[in-house]
Parts: C-alpha cells; sequence; structure tokens
C-alpha cells in the first residue's frame, strides 16, 4: 500500500473521530457555532472519502478505454468537495438564521 492510500485512509479515520466529538458536542449543548463545526466536519470526512476512491481509481493503469491513464478521477473528486461546501455553508446559513430568529 502506497504512502498516500495509507495517508487517505487515516484522514478518513480522523475525520469521522472529530465528527463524532464535535456531533456529540453539539447534541450535548444545541449550540448552532457548533452544529456549523460538525456539518464542516462532514464535509471533511465526506471528501476524505471522495479523495481515498479518487486515489484508488488514479492508480489504475491505463487501459483500451483510458489509454492516458485515470487520473481526471482526482479532477471529480476536488469537484465534490466545491460542492459539499456550499451544501453545508446553505445549511449552516439556514441553521443560523433559525436560531436568530
Amino acid at each position: 500500500m502506497s504512502t498516500t492510500m495509507r495517508l487517505a485512509i487515516g484522514s478518513v479515520f480522523i475525520g469521522a473521530l472529530v465528527l463524532a466529538i464535535k456531533a456529540l458536542a453539539w447534541q450535548l449543548t444545541g449550540s448552532v457555532a457548533l452544529f456549523s463545526d460538525a456539518l464542516e466536519s462532514t464535509v471533511n470526512v465526506a471528501t476524505a472519502i471522495a479523495a481515498l476512491i479518487a486515489i484508488r481509481i488514479a492508480a489504475r493503469p491505463a487501459d483500451a478505454s483510458h489509454p492516458y491513464g485515470h487520473h481526471k478521477a482526482e479532477f471529480f473528486s476536488a469537484v465534490l468537495e466545491g460542492v459539499l461546501i456550499i451544501v453545508a455553508t446553505l445549511l449552516i446559513l439556514r441553521e443560523a438564521y433559525n436560531g436568530f430568529m
């Protein structure tokens, strides 16, 4: 297993642990700030999983249908991260508005 793959797997596990701690803190306090932080951690875990998958796909050798390799899989991972950040932002704004009202 490559160093990159080990780092990606570690990122998923650490992200999940941090998410669990933040979600527990939010449940105990009901804080909108902690909810926001937990949502951001959800994005981190989802993108870490997407990066892990993209790394595995990008490592495949070139074949007949992909003569230059599978490296573009990493770009899809980056797009997914951007979309998830926007979704989390919208959810955070909704909760902040509801908390303010």
